[in-house]
């Protein structure tokens, strides 16, 4: 459980994953974009939690955040967030609130539905059935979070050009990770959702090695109403993150040779109720 330091202070940290951070190093005019984000989250979130009310300019907030020293591992910057002054809105809350409106910013600019019930279920626990004050709290978070957009695209900036994910941490305990599929959904323009790791029945049809990227047919339940001029299920994009692929003999190699059917545990993308595209991170 995340807890206020003595000091009333909450200990964050954002560690970068694989690529070039596994060598402890990282470009730096991505970091430096992915921690001006950062910067602006917490803060914004941090100052919500803090009094209650949403402030758009960062002179009006009661909260700082400060990058502390990294620790020799992967690639990762130590924050704290400092509060000037607290209202008792959540009261007992507060580190509790900051992480689960942290989640909900992310999983609303990716479009994951899926994950945005842990906030409502602790506002529940803050206002039990007062549900006039429920609405109002949901009504500024929302705006928090579109507010906070941009702030989001630039902070997982390092995804895929420096390093393979980006995880976040309060009191040593992981709380979010993101990956490609996340900051893909981050950055498009259009209306789809994200929605988390489940098993799917794939055949690949199209294989690039280098670039990890494949064309994929849904075999299973999941399989499209579309169908292409063959009469078979339409193609979809997928890209596999799951290092296997770099192996020799791997499963997802084997497969496309063989044009058989393969389980795989993926994210995916949904538009107008319609699978676009795979995110697979191992085989099930």
């Amino acid at each position: 459980m995340v807890e206020l330091q003595e000091d009333g202070s909450i200990r964050l940290e954002i560690r970068y994953e694989g690529g070039d951070a596994s060598s402890h190093q990282i470009d730096m005019t991505a970091l430096g974009e992915s921690l001006q984000g950062f910067g602006r989250i917490y803060a914004v979130i941090g100052h919500f939690a803090a009094t209650g009310q949403y402030a758009k300019q960062m002179q009006a907030l009661t909260v700082k955040t400060y990058a502390q020293e990294a620790e020799p591992k992967c690639f990762s910057v130590g924050a704290l967030l400092s509060f000037a002054t607290t209202s008792g809105w959540f009261q007992g809350l507060l580190p509790a609130i900051v992480t689960a409106v942290t989640a909900y910013v992310l999983h609303r600019c990716s479009g994951n539905s899926e994950e945005m019930r842990h906030l409502r279920e602790l506002l529940e626990q803050q206002y039990g059935k007062d549900q006039k004050m429920m609405e109002r709290m949901m009504d500024t978070i929302d705006r928090l979070a579109d507010g906070l957009r941009p702030s989001v695209r630039k902070s997982v900036a390092p995804v895929g050009a420096t390093c393979e994910r980006i995880d976040l941490y309060a009191d040593g305990t992981k709380h979010q990770s993101i990956d490609q599929a996340v900051k893909d959904a981050v950055m498009s323009n259009e209306e789809q959702e994200l929605i988390g790791e489940r098993t799917y029945s794939i055949t690949i049809s199209e294989m690039d090695y280098e670039r990890h990227t494949c064309k994929v047919r849904l075999t299973g339940e999941e399989q499209g109403e579309q169908l292409d001029d063959d009469g078979l299920p339409s193609r979809i994009n997928a890209v596999i993150t799951d290092p296997a692929i770099d192996m020799d003999g791997n499963q997802y190699l084997q497969a496309f040779t063989s044009r058989k059917q393969l389980d795989v545990k993926a994210k995916a993308t949904i538009r107008d109720g319609e699978i676009t595209k795979l995110y697979i991170s191992d085989t099930a």
